[in-house]
């Protein structure tokens, strides 16, 4: 008897101590658009597992000089804003996007989001390329990920991208850029 209640002990236990309290339905996004445009920005989802309050902060980014950016979890913040927190109702999903603002300055940078809880830490990586097709192009070549799939907007597969349009890019390893395509 008591080597049927040590592991159902220790399976409650190891359940009840590493309960996931939300997840992030992607966790690295990529994005693109011209070095002219104000704001480029994509979004994912944090989806409420169960009822909790959440820190979140930027712990990491690496833009060009000159570059801005803000994000909104769910609610939009204004630029600077790098801290925050959010209360979850179990079952609901929350809005989580970063803009970019080039202020006409080609380059790519990064910024990264820690969230955590009392039992949950996640990191969420947005990835912003700023400038040309060519700069764009080869961009994405250096990143060393496969393309698996180019969509456009009206949802059909097409295996190139053309000037002027905008592309949902799938990778390989199940990661997303929405990129504009330009000369």
């Amino acid at each position: 008897m008591k080597t049927l209640l040590f592991p159902v002990a220790l399976s409650f236990l190891c359940v009840s101590s590493f309960g996931q309290s939300f997840s992030v339905q992607n966790n690295n996004l990529s994005i693109s658009g011209l070095h002219t445009v104000n704001d480029f920005n994509i979004n994912t989802y944090l989806d409420a597992l169960s009822n909790s309050s959440v820190f979140w902060e930027i712990v990491a980014d690496s833009v060009p000089s000159g570059w801005e950016y803000s994000n909104c979890f769910p609610n939009c913040y204004p630029i600077g804003t790098t801290s925050g927190t959010l209360s979850l109702n179990q079952g609901q999903s929350y809005y989580l996007n970063a803009h970019f603002y080039p202020n006409n300055v080609s380059g790519e940078g990064y910024i990264v989001m820690k969230i955590e809880d009392n039992s949950t830490v996640e990191y969420v990586t947005w990835t912003g390329i700023a400038g040309s097709l060519s700069f764009i192009n080869s961009s994405i070549a250096s990143t060393n990920k496969e393309i698996k799939q180019i969509i456009n907007l009206n949802g059909q597969i097409v295996d190139h991208f053309e000037s002027g349009n905008i592309y949902i890019v799938v990778y390989n390893d199940n990661s997303v850029a929405k990129i504009f395509a330009t000369e």
